[in-house]
């Protein structure tokens, strides 16, 4: 099953100095590689900050924009992982190993497995191409 994990930054203790950022990075990118490796992490980014972000909100057949952060907070969303695991177990397991330990916060959360309801298609394929 896969799940998505949703890496939160900012709520942590302090702010890391610019040899921690590089070895906080780094770790990231192997463990990020390892998993891969491993069958284990389907994709994984960091996002860049939230003054890059449009927020787009549609309403009454009208779609309104608004660049930068909608919401004024502490925490921002930092990036993503869709992990491969057997179970909500497994998920955590594997999401709490690794370097952002004390530097972010995670979500975790099975994605949803749909079905059209007259073809029943479903979006499978999207990852049956990464893995070609």
């Amino acid at each position: 099953m896969k799940y998505l994990c949703i890496v939160y930054a900012g709520g942590g203790e302090g702010t890391p100095g610019p040899d921690e950022e590089i070895a906080i990075k780094d770790g990231c990118i192997e463990q990020d590689h390892a998993l891969f490796q491993a069958g284990k992490l389907v994709l994984a980014s960091p996002l860049q900050g939230p003054e890059t972000a449009v927020g787009l909100r549609y309403r009454n057949g009208v779609a309104s924009r608004t660049d930068g952060p909608y919401v004024e907070t502490k925490e921002c969303i930092a990036g993503f992982m869709v992990i491969e695991a057997a179970d909500i177990e497994e998920a955590v397991a594997i999401a709490s190993e690794g370097p952002l330990e004390g530097m972010a916060d995670l979500e975790i959360r099975p994605l949803l497995d749909e079905r059209h309801s007259r073809t029943g298609m479903d979006r499978s394929f999207f990852f049956a191409r990464g893995a070609r």
